[in-house]
C-alpha cells in the first residue's frame, strides 16, 4: 500500500468511529461520562477520538466495540450492514487484502471483516523491532490466540515465561489473559497471523490501552 493510500486509509478509520461514536451519543442521549462507564475509555480519550485528533489503538477499539455491543468490523466501518457468520458463509481476502489498523505493536491487515459475528478473528501483523531502551508493547484480552511466523525472527515475551525467540514456520498457543507482547528479533519488521478466540462471536476485549 502507498504511503499517501494508507494514510487516506487511517483518516477514513477514524472518521467513521468518530461518526458512529457521535451519532450513537446523540441517539441514546449520552454524555461522554456515560459513554466512558459503558465502553471502560477514558473521557479525554473519547473526546479526542469523536473530534478526529486520536487514532484509536486496537485495545481502545475492542473496548468500545464490546462497551457499544457492536462488532468489531461494524464499529471500523461506521455500522456498515454485513451478514452474519451462519451455516455455509464463506468469505475470501486475496493477498494484500484486509482491514488497515496501525498502533503502537505494528500493522495490523484485519481479515474476513465481512462477516459479523465470528468467534475467530484473524489478522496479519507487521511487528517492528523494539526501540532502544523501550519497553515492548504489551496486551491481554480475553480467549485464546494463535500465532503462526510468516516471516523474520519474532521474540514472543508472555508472564510468566522467560522470553523466547520464534523464527519463520514457527507457533505458539496461549491464554491471551496473560499479559503478552511480541517485537522483530531482527532490524526489520517482521510479520505473523494472528487467529484470536473469544468464543462470543465477539473481536477479543482487549484490557490494555
Amino acid at each position: 500500500m502507498e504511503p499517501d493510500t494508507a494514510e487516506k486509509s487511517e483518516q477514513n478509520e477514524t472518521s467513521s468511529v468518530s461518526r458512529l461514536l457521535s451519532e450513537l451519543r446523540r441517539e441514546n442521549g449520552w454524555t461522554l461520562a456515560e459513554l466512558s462507564r459503558r465502553t471502560g475509555v477514558s473521557i479525554s480519550a473519547l473526546s479526542k477520538i469523536e473530534n478526529g485528533q486520536s487514532q484509536p489503538a486496537y485495545s481502545v477499539l475492542t473496548r468500545l466495540a464490546g462497551g457499544l455491543g457492536l462488532d468489531f468490523a461494524d464499529l471500523l466501518e461506521g455500522r456498515s450492514t454485513r451478514p452474519r457468520f451462519a451455516r455455509a458463509a464463506r468469505t475470501i481476502n486475496r493477498r494484500g487484502e484486509g482491514k488497515r489498523l496501525e498502533n503502537d505493536m505494528g500493522v495490523y491487515r484485519l481479515l474476513s471483516t465481512e462477516l459479523a459475528d465470528k468467534a475467530l478473528t484473524p489478522m496479519v501483523i507487521d511487528i517492528p523491532p523494539r526501540a532502544d531502551n523501550s519497553e515492548p508493547a504489551r496486551s491481554a484480552h480475553s480467549g485464546e490466540e494463535f500465532v503462526y511466523v510468516l516471516a523474520g525472527d519474532v521474540i514472543f515475551e508472555m508472564a510468566p515465561y522467560a522470553p523466547v525467540i520464534l523464527a519463520e514456520g514457527d507457533t505458539v498457543y496461549f491464554d491471551a489473559a496473560s499479559e503478552h507482547g511480541f517485537y522483530s528479533a531482527g532490524p526489520g519488521n517482521a510479520r505473523i497471523l494472528s487467529i484470536c478466540y473469544s468464543g462470543s462471536g465477539e473481536a477479543p476485549d482487549h484490557l490494555t490501552v
